[in-house]
């Protein structure tokens, strides 16, 4: 396979096995390939079989959380709300992005909310009140059933493209947002990839001291990312991120004795970041 693909670019491989050990001589092809070739190199084994993995990491945000609120839409004319929300499930669906109440990130925050008596002595009436409020509206108040209809395969109306298209507004931020909800179709259609193909834990361990933060953590969708909840579930991300290290979209190629074409990649994690960026700041900043 090595072999075989460095003539397909038009490199020398510069190895030669010895008679040691094959083992030597794996680490020796390794370290060659890493060299001339310009993609990282991982050797990976599956199926009692070693391959090379050639790998790139494409350009994404640092240090950014892609959660995407639903509360914004209470604030919406109904329709243009529900049309909002069905943008979002479809998303949702499409890429594999999950809840922000499926993680361990809203259980820790939940447990501390709903018991802050406990971890502040000093709190007042009045705040161990609306903490509790607050994990109620996440466990099972509206907060909760609308996060749980992202799941149903039946959708908040039939048709959202011709929904958006139909829909008309003389409000700037609504008339903004349809234009948002316009590109990001391309984002949810048949022929669209999808994000969670990129994630590649490219320095993956069996049993890790602390696991990477991966993309399934870093694009979620939630009910606010203005209130204690968030800020709690936050908190527990930033210290998962400080231990640990972050997978970000990568393209991956293997290698195999028919591999015929060279490593290629596309832009689409870009496109899609870039997108994803202007979608959520329209919406946290003006709704």
């Amino acid at each position: 396979s090595a072999l075989r693909y460095s003539g397909l670019v038009g490199l020398r491989l510069p190895f030669r096995p010895t008679g040691k050990s094959p083992r030597m001589n794996i680490v020796k092809l390794y370290r060659a390939m890493d060299t001339i070739l310009p993609e990282h190199v991982n050797l990976e084994e599956e199926n009692g079989r070693l391959y090379f993995c050639l790998y790139r990491f494409h350009e994404w945000p640092e240090y950014k959380l892609f959660w995407i609120p639903l509360e914004f839409t209470e604030r919406l004319p109904e329709k243009l709300g529900r049309i909002a929300l069905e943008f979002i499930r479809q998303l949702a669906r499409h890429h594999g992005i999950p809840k922000s109440t499926d993680t361990s990130y809203y259980e820790m925050a939940h447990d501390y909310l709903e018991d802050y008596r406990l971890y502040d002595e000093e709190a007042t009436a009045g705040e161990i009140r609306r903490k509790a409020a607050l994990a109620r509206l996440y466990e099972k108040g509206k907060a909760h059933r609308i996060l749980e209809r992202m799941d149903n395969p039946k959708g908040f109306l039939a048709d959202l493209e011709g929904e958006i298209r139909k829909y008309h507004t003389k409000k700037n931020y609504e008339r903004a947002l349809l234009e948002l909800l316009t590109e990001g179709m391309a984002y949810i259609s048949h022929g669209s990839p999808s994000i969670m193909q990129y994630s590649y834990d490219w320095a993956y361990e069996e049993t890790p001291d602390f696991r990477p933060v991966g993309l399934e953590t870093q694009i979620m969708v939630t009910w606010s990312v203005k209130d204690a909840m968030n800020d709690e579930m936050e908190n527990y991300f930033n210290s998962d991120y400080q231990e640990s290290y972050v997978i970000t979209p990568v393209t991956t190629f293997h290698l195999t004795p028919d591999t015929e074409k060279p490593f290629s990649m596309d832009d689409f994690p870009e496109r899609f970041s870039q997108w994803l960026t202007c979608f959520i700041k329209l919406i946290t900043n003006n709704f």
